[in-house]
C-alpha cells in the first residue's frame, strides 16, 4: 500500500488536500502509479472483484440521436502479482441488452432505421487471462483475428487534481467484413477515485466510479441496410469493487433467470484459468 507520507512531495501535498494544481504523472514512481491504478481498477489481493456498467445506446445519423436500447454488464475478476512485475488477472463478463422502458431482457429488437425486427445478440465473454504490466498497460492474449484487423488497448497516465484521481483506458478495434463496411469500436473507460482513499495505510482495494463512452459502427446482428449511414453512441456509468448484492437489479433479475450459477458462486467461472499453471 502507498501511504501518503511515502509519496513524492507533490503527490503527498495533493493527498493532504492542500493544493488544487494537477499532479504531473512524473511525480509518482512507476511502482506508486501501478499501486494506485490497481487499487482503482481491481485489487492488490486475490479476492474476487465485482464491477458493473449500465449504458444507454443511441443511433446517430446527421447529428440526431435515436434511442436503441440499454445495456447492463457485470464483470468478475481476480488479480495477483505477475512474474516479472505487474499483475496477472482472470476475468469474465455477463451482459444483457434491455428494453429502455421496462428493463426486461431484449430477445428481439426493432431496428428503427431499417424498420425490421431482429434477434438481439447478447455477448457474454469467455473467461480470459491477461497481464497488466508495470507501466499499467494491459496485454490480452492474441485472439483469432480476421486478416486486416486493427486492435489496441492503452492506459493513459493517471490524472490527479486535488483529491481526485482518474485513470482512462482506450480500446480500439477495426475488423474487416467482406463485402461490407468494417466493424469499428472506439471506447473510453474512465475510473475515478479519491487520493485520500487510495493512500490509506494497509488497504488492498479501494474501488472506483466508472464512466463509459463508446462510439462504434452498427453491429452486424442489427441487420442495418448496407448503405445505412451513421454510428452508435454508448454512454454509461458503473462501479468497481462492489458487493455482489449491489449489482443493478435488472442484471440480478436477468441472471436469476438465465445464469443462476453466477448469483451463487461467480468465481467458479474463473477457477479453471485461475488455477491453471
Amino acid at each position: 500500500m502507498v501511504a501518503a507520507a511515502s509519496l513524492p512531495l507533490g503527490a503527498a501535498t495533493l493527498a493532504a488536500g492542500t493544493a488544487a494544481r494537477a499532479a504531473p504523472p512524473e511525480t509518482l514512481s512507476p511502482a506508486e502509479r501501478l499501486r494506485l491504478y490497481m487499487l482503482m481498477r481491481g485489487a492488490l489481493d486475490e479476492q474476487l472483484v465485482v464491477s458493473f456498467i449500465e449504458c444507454n445506446y443511441w443511433g446517430i445519423v446527421n447529428a440526431e440521436m435515436t434511442p436503441f436500447y440499454n445495456l447492463v454488464a457485470a464483470t468478475f475478476a481476480r488479480y495477483r502479482p505477475a512474474h516479472g512485475g505487474g499483475y496477472e488477472s482472470v476475468s469474465f463478463e455477463i451482459e444483457y441488452f434491455l428494453d429502455p422502458a421496462t428493463d426486461a431482457v431484449l430477445h428481439e429488437w426493432k431496428n428503427p432505421y431499417a424498420g425490421k425486427t431482429v434477434l438481439a445478440k447478447h455477448t457474454d465473454s469467455e473467461p480470459v487471462r491477461y497481464i497488466i504490466d508495470p507501466d499499467c498497460q494491459i496485454h490480452f492474449p492474441p485472439p483469432p483475428l480476421t486478416p486486416g484487423t486493427v486492435n489496441s488497448n492503452a492506459t493513459q497516465p493517471l490524472r490527479i487534481v486535488g483529491d481526485d484521481v482518474w485513470s482512462t483506458e482506450t480500446i480500439y478495434a477495426r475488423v474487416p467484413v467482406p463485402g461490407e463496411k468494417p466493424v469499428i469500436y472506439d471506447e473510453k473507460i474512465i475510473n475515478h477515485a479519491r487520493l485520500s482513499t487510495l493512500t490509506r495505510s494497509g488497504i488492498t482495494r479501494a474501488g472506483a466510479d466508472v464512466t463509459y463512452i463508446g462510439i462504434s459502427s452498427f453491429r452486424p446482428w442489427q441487420e442495418m441496410d448496407k448503405n445505412q449511414p451513421g454510428q452508435m453512441l454508448g454512454l454509461g456509468h458503473g462501479s468497481v469493487g462492489i458487493d455482489p448484492h449491489d449489482l443493478p437489479p435488472a442484471w440480478i433479475a436477468a441472471t436469476r433467470q438465465h445464469r443462476p450459477q453466477a448469483l451463487i458462486n461467480p468465481g467458479v467461472y474463473l477457477d479453471p484459468l485461475w488455477h491453471q499453471p
